[in-house]
């Protein structure tokens, strides 16, 4: 199951239910890396003066431009330490399964939907070996039909040669109606002339 978060009323500053029971805490959130584990420090922990600290680093105007580690790293506080030095002591992990734990080197969470590779290198370099036979005959294939394309001559559309035949009979078919209706026009007047 996924954590679940919420944004806040302040840039950095979100509701995250900790222990995935529907209680949401809210937090600081420092920094979210690339497999979704959020690095974060509960506001439960601080004290008024330490919250009225985090109050101004998130309502500094390049809030909304940095992360809240690199914001903090920026900036000393009125004692003299740096943010990230005085505030990193406070701060935790949490995967995106849901575990929470101290940041380490050597521990990052990758979820659920992390898939680990268990091939031996002789299969990898296998199948890295017939995907690239397939992919190269695919290309060697386009460039054939390339080559095929611009060496055939351009032919243009063929033409059809006609005979004076075929010319001249459509011509006999329109004529031979008329001379018809003629014949029987004329005949038709020498009838009316001799009654």
């Amino acid at each position: 199951m996924a954590v679940q978060m919420h944004q806040g009323n302040l840039p950095h500053i979100w509701w995250i239910d900790l222990k995935q029971n529907g209680t949401f805490v809210e937090c600081a959130v420092m920094k979210r890396d690339a497999f979704g584990n959020v690095s974060f420090f509960p506001l439960t922990s601080l004290d008024n003066i330490d919250k009225r600290r985090l109050h101004k680093i998130v309502s500094n105007r390049n809030a909304t431009n940095f992360e809240l580690w690199d914001l903090m790293s920026n900036i000393t506080l009125n004692n003299g330490v740096n943010a990230l030095e005085y505030f990193h002591q406070l701060v935790k992990v949490i995967t995106p399964a849901g575990q929470v734990h101290k940041p380490q080197q050597g521990v990052v969470g990758i979820g659920q939907s992390g898939v680990i590779d268990t091939t031996t290198e002789d299969a990898r370099q296998q199948k890295e070996m017939e995907t690239a036979a397939v992919a190269k005959a695919a290309a060697d294939a386009a460039a054939q039909a390339a080559v095929a394309a611009m060496s055939a001559p351009a032919q243009a559309p063929a033409q059809q040669v006609l005979t004076e035949e075929q010319v001249e009979a459509p011509a006999a078919k329109k004529a031979a109606p008329k001379k018809a209706a003629t014949k029987k026009a004329t005949t038709k007047r020498a009838t009316k002339k001799a009654s």
